[in-house]
């Protein structure tokens, strides 16, 4: 019932026809076939409810389908707007991004989400410290160089620190963001929240005049170990203090290292700071709200276009009422003053000395909604009817669900009009409660409450390009009407990531598909394999699972990523193998973790080859090489070594004339057995090469 297309349409004789030629593969005894059999009345009525039935499940609606996927636990995945991270790059002065400011790569827009102030320093090193040792890294800081910095030296030993120098002191209490790119991610799973593994204990600290001061720092990095963000917070009440010692010169935050288990070094390729993210989409109507105030000063790029529209609310428990701007100074009422100011900022100033009213002293009192051009002649949405599951069609698709509002205009019963912001999702006996279809772009009243007969207008709303947005990194981005310096370059040191429209049933049907062939719980060896695969934060080359009948019990082989010729499981691996799936075997099932096992296979032989060929031997000695080494090859644990499948690999190079004598055995006979010329490795055991000692000669008859 979940797939939309179960069965190919058939009619009810096509049906009759292949059910009557299925009896004999059931039933031999049953050989008669005619209209007045009892059976064959059966199998009519039963052809005829699957008729029914798969007519009904096809007109079913997709409502339905997700209700029916909801009951499994599986809900449509909102859209999302990707995130990118900019840095300000050759700020001379501090300068401020006011909130809802615009970014255009091409034609796609970015926009911040809050005001960010950008101060003028920035990093200027960056460097190791090892047994008292600084190792100057800032080469780093240049996205240009393709050198590799080890995070905490070659050994990564403990009080081994990384220093971040800056020019100019952080303020305190505000979060930086810094872009680090590692080395060495490559064949590590994704860390994930669920399932914690820290292979390092890191203390961040700060220079202060009371010298190195704990900070709060949140390292999605995980060590780094993974490419990712680093927020850091200067302490409240911590005035930073300028280090100058052994070639450092600035201002200092460190990573120092209290104890670590690295499976790979941690090594830093670029390093970016400081970052402010941006988010794709367009907005073409925002609502700022502020609470009772005589001036409020704003700022943005929708600001210049005047297409504003003021809302008020001078009581406790009332709706807004529509406040005008004023055009002279005998206006008295409900209006305000705009005042342009510097830096393209306006003050809007409420008088009620002078007009008479003003908001109340209340939270959320004010409301000031800016539209884009385009959406000031589309922001009317119509009226409310009041039927059952009206639906109104709005001005664009693809709507950010986060910025979306609505505001109702009605009129009360003393005549005066009245306006309402409402988000989806809202109930109550009077609140209109609707849903908004981002992706179709329309909202569903489900119960207007009382507001029929109101009129509704846009509030807020912004559209995203879902995946489009999800840019690569080096862009430069284009400010629209930001005041700061026109040497400011801004640039994404990492891609755009997040971006996606609203999962649609077919998708959210196929994921369900997925996930229910994962496993979860290991019964088989194909389940212990994947789970091993899927443990999060670990390097995991080569798995293995096998049954042993005499010890009764699971046996798991596992090759680690790493950097040493015969890799080793450490405890750390072993540990969090062990734990991974304690949780996810059967209760009587006992299992163990096998270390990896190596066997070097030496290969001899005589091999004629073909005249005017060069580099026959290291065409040669590169298949036998390739064929034998289960470590960096595709062979895996306990792979039987099959003596033709090299004898032919050898045979099919265009060099070769033929083979004379191939001779292949292990160095020694702890973890393989023979069966002819084959060789059987144990189910823990990898093979490698030896030594191989091949004499090639030229053709019988021939010069080489």
């Amino acid at each position: 019932m979940l797939n939309p297309k179960n069965i190919p349409a058939k009619t009810y004789e096509e049906l009759m026809e292949e059910n009557l030629r299925k009896i004999p593969v059931y039933s031999r005894e049953w050989t008669n076939y005619n209209p007045a059999d009892p059976g064959i009345t059966v199998l009519e009525n039963l052809t005829a409810l699957q008729i029914i039935q798969q007519n009904r499940i096809d007109e079913m609606p997709q409502a339905v389908r997700c209700k029916l996927l909801e009951l499994l636990g599986y809900r449509q995945r909102r859209g999302k707007s990707a995130e990118v991270y900019l840095e300000a790059a050759g700020a001379r002065e501090a300068f401020d991004i006011p909130a809802n400011q615009r970014f255009m790569v091409g034609d796609i827009s970015f926009e911040t989400a809050l005001p960010k102030r950008m101060g003028p320093g920035r990093i200027v090193g960056v460097f190791t410290r090892t047994n008292d040792i600084t190792t100057d890294c800032s080469y780093i800081l240049d996205r240009h160089v393709t050198l590799c910095a080890a995070a905490f030296g070659h050994d990564a030993a403990e009080k081994s620190s990384l220093w971040i120098v800056m020019d100019e002191p952080p303020r305190e209490g505000e979060e930086e963001i810094i872009y680090v790119t590692v080395a060495g991610r490559e064949g590590r799973t994704p860390f994930s929240d669920e399932f914690d593994i820290s292979f390092a204990e890191i203390c961040w600290e700060c220079y202060t005049e009371k010298g190195f001061v704990p900070m709060r720092v949140e390292d999605s990095t995980h060590g780094f170990l993974m490419d990712g963000y680093l927020r850091l917070t200067q302490p409240e009440g911590c005035k930073a203090s300028r280090v100058e010692e052994d070639g450092i010169s600035g201002y200092v935050w460190r990573a120092r290292l209290i104890h670590s288990e690295y499976d790979v070094l941690p090594g830093l390729k670029y390093m970016s700071g400081f970052l402010f993210p941006v988010y794709q989409k367009e907005t073409m109507a925002v609502t700022y709200t502020f609470q009772s105030a005589s001036s409020i000063v704003l700022s943005g790029t929708m600001l210049a276009n005047g297409y504003i529209r003021v809302y008020v609310k001078e009581q406790k428990a009332s709706s807004y009422v529509a406040y005008e701007e004023s055009t002279g100074e005998n206006d008295r009422g409900r209006y305000y003053r705009k005042e342009k100011l510097e830096h393209g900022k306006y003050a809007f100033i409420f008088d009620r000395e002078h007009f008479g009213c003003a908001p109340g002293h209340l939270k959320n009192a004010v409301k000031i909604v800016f539209y884009s051009e385009e959406m000031m002649r589309d922001y009317c949405l119509g009226e409310i009817f009041g039927f059952h599951e009206q639906e109104i069609n709005l001005p664009r698709e693809h709507i950010v669900m986060s910025t979306f509002a609505v505001i109702a205009q009605r009129r009360l019963a003393d005549g005066e009009m009245v306006y309402d912001f409402l988000r989806p999702g809202r109930r109550g006996e009077q609140e209109m409660n609707y849903s908004l279809y981002e992706s179709e772009g329309k909202l569903v009243i489900h119960n207007p409450g009382k507001y029929v007969g109101a009129k509704l207008y846009l509030g807020s709303i912004a559209v995203t390009l879902g995946p489009e947005g999800n840019v690569r990194s080096g862009n430069v981005f284009s400010p629209v009407g930001l005041t700061c310096d026109s040497a400011v370059c801004f640039m994404n040191p990492a891609p755009g990531r997040g971006g996606t429209f609203k999962e649609s049933l077919e998708e959210m049907r196929k994921r369900f598909v997925e996930d229910f062939g994962r496993p979860e719980t290991a019964v088989t060896s194909s389940d212990y394999e994947a789970l091993v695969r899927r443990l999060p934060g670990l390097c995991i080359d080569k798995v293995h699972a096998w049954m042993d009948h005499v010890k009764n019990e699971v046996q798991i082989a596992v090759l680690p990523g790493s950097e040493e010729p015969f890799p080793q499981l450490s405890e750390k691996y072993l540990l969090e193998i062990g734990k991974w799936l304690d949780i996810r075997r059967l209760l009587s099932t006992s299992i163990r973790v096998r270390q990896p096992v190596y066997t070097a296979v030496m290969v001899s032989g005589t091999i004629y080859v073909k005249p005017h060929y060069d580099g026959c031997r290291e065409q040669i000695e590169a298949v036998v090489q390739a064929g034998i080494d289960y470590v960096h090859g595709s062979m895996g644990f306990g792979e039987r070594l099959c003596f033709d499948r090299i004898f032919h690999e050898i045979e099919s190079l265009d060099c070769v004339s033929y083979i004379y004598e191939l001779g292949i055995n292990p160095q020694n006979m702890t973890y393989v057995t023979m069966d002819g010329a084959d060789v059987i490795p144990a189910p823990n055991c990898l093979l490698y090469p030896g030594r191989i000692k091949l004499d090639i000669l030229p053709q019988l008859g021939s010069r080489q």
